[in-house]
């Protein structure tokens, strides 16, 4: 028998469990205005604050710091996930606001992940 002749065993399919899960694209997040006067904007985010995301948190913090009002509150109660690309885009916020003369005020809520997040962004503003 030659080596072309030999029969192949039929291939094996990949086990699955060893695969992570996929991470949801961009629309894993949604922001909506729930609250705003010309001096004020409360802006609700929910869902992931990750590297797949945080060019929409942050065109939608750019538009409404553009928009210049005294105080801009971000709802983060709902947020189930907010990475360093989140922290990232929020301490650029606040900078932002601060030479705006806006008072950024970033509201965990009861999302334990945005808690945990906000408290590290406190202790590297410190």
């Amino acid at each position: 028998m030659t080596t072309h002749e030999r029969q192949r065993a039929p291939a094996a399919d990949p086990p699955a469990h060893g695969l992570p899960a996929p991470r949801v694209a961009a629309d894993g997040l949604s922001d909506r205005t729930r609250w705003q006067t010309p001096d004020a904007v409360v802006v609700e985010v929910t869902g992931e604050i990750d590297v797949c995301t945080v060019a929409r948190l942050e065109a939608t913090l750019d538009d409404h710091l553009r928009a210049g009002p005294g105080v801009l509150r971000l709802d983060l109660g709902e947020v189930r996930f907010l990475g360093a690309a989140g922290l990232g885009v929020l301490m650029r916020a606040r900078e932002r606001a601060a030479a705006l003369g806006i008072h950024l005020v970033l509201d965990a809520g009861r999302s334990h992940a945005a808690a945990r997040a906000l408290e590290l962004l406190d202790r590297l503003r410190a």
